[in-house]
């Protein structure tokens, strides 16, 4: 009878429990295409398994990169932008934190990010400042150059739109350096829970503009689906920011004669995309796929899961936040994966790791003349390759 009445009990606790977490998520229901063939021009390749891993071991989650010549700037999920010179670390600089918070002893912690800072976008400004996107903290401009001078430029706790940016992403600089876009993945979930907005795929992400010179930001696109890369294109009067959990990329325009309309640019790609950069001769796009997602796949997690809002909300009712991301990672598919896209979107050829063992994801790719970057939101180190010639 008492192992009656502890069962009993026990199912009690579990019903309040999952009762109360009921109400922290609120999935909704979607549906991705059928996932791309890897044929034609997606034909599946090796070509990152060559890659040359850099700082193997000393970096840990190097997400965006920016390459000029012989150096590197990155930030890293211990809470620093770092400038590397001849493939080594030669300067470390860390972002002020929110007021009130004291940076803990120890970063890279699911418990101490939010108080750390996470670096992750990060671009050149003018000729002496990169500037940096915070998840937590803001938009940063660094003089590496003076003193490792940091000066903020955009505050997390700003409210543009309404609702203040939860979750700063990536970032591009207009040509004339007047004008600022960022991605805001989510109103409602930070960095730290980023799965935990993935898989509601609510439609709360924004791209932001942001005013040089008055410092005014406003909200240009809403409406997007765990909004993540930005890259302005060289017509010079649009923008694409990347949809990261509906496999597309979305395209805004700010300036001439579709002036504040958006379309799409590309859909159903073969992964999840993450940041976006164009190419070091500005004639295409190159693209990191967070996770990957195709024809003939054994599990693709959001295809499966995305008609089925109930389960996916069962799922984040009974993991504990902090165990997500493992779990995630051992269902997920490892494969290094990137896109490289016409300026018109089309997509003219790739660059696969199919078994993941030397590049198992890509959030970012970038150029120079004869080598391609691969940045990654947790690997511990940048992987480094020959262009294919074109």
């Amino acid at each position: 009878m008492n192992n009656v009445f502890l069962l009993a009990g026990a199912v009690v606790v579990l019903a309040v429990f999952l009762y109360n977490r009921s109400s922290l998520y609120d999935p909704i229901k979607f549906s991705l295409p059928s996932p791309p063939k890897l044929e034609g021009p997606l034909a599946v390749n090796s070509h990152l398994r060559g890659a040359k891993l850099l700082l193997k071991g000393q970096i840990l989650g190097p997400e965006s990169l920016l390459v000029e010549e012989n150096t590197i700037y990155t930030g890293t999920w211990d809470a620093k932008v770092l400038k590397i010179v001849d493939g080594a670390i030669q300067k470390s600089v860390q972002l002020p934190t929110l007021s009130g918070f004291k940076r803990p002893k120890k970063c890279a912690t699911f418990e101490t990010e939010p108080s750390c800072g996470r670096p992750l976008g990060i671009r050149r400004l003018n000729a002496r400042q990169i500037v940096v996107a915070d998840a937590y903290l803001g938009l940063f401009t660094i003089d590496f150059d003076n003193g490792d001078t940091v000066k903020q430029i955009f505050s997390s706790n700003s409210k543009p739109g309404g609702h203040k940016a939860m979750f700063i992403n990536d970032l591009d600089v207009s040509n004339d350096g007047k004008r600022l876009f960022f991605s805001d993945s989510s109103t409602t979930f930070d960095r730290a829970h980023f799965l935990q907005g993935f898989l509601e795929n609510r439609p709360n992400g924004r791209l932001i503009q942001l005013d040089m010179g008055s410092g005014d930001a406003r909200v240009v696109l809403d409406g997007l689906h765990f909004a993540n890369g930005v890259q302005l294109h060289p017509d010079k009067v649009s923008v694409l920011v990347s949809e990261c959990s509906m496999a597309r990329i979305q395209r805004y325009f700010f300036d001439g004669p579709k002036k504040g309309r958006h379309e799409l640019f590309i859909d159903n790609l073969p992964g999840f995309p993450d940041n976006i950069r164009l190419s070091h001769d500005k004639s295409s796009f190159l693209v990191g796929l967070a996770s990957v997602r195709y024809a003939g796949q054994l599990l693709s997690f959001m295809d499966l899961l995305g008609p089925l809002p109930a389960v996916r909300r069962f799922i984040l009712q009974i993991v504990p936040e902090q165990y997500l991301f493992p779990l995630m990672e051992l269902v997920a598919k490892k494969y290094g994966f990137v896109l490289e896209l016409a300026l018109d979107g089309r997509v003219l050829r790739t660059y696969q790791d199919p078994t993941g063992s030397v590049v198992p994801d890509v959030s970012q790719a970038i150029d120079d003349a004869s080598h391609i970057y691969l940045g990654s939101f947790h690997s511990d180190f940048i992987a480094v390759i020959p262009k294919k010639s074109k």
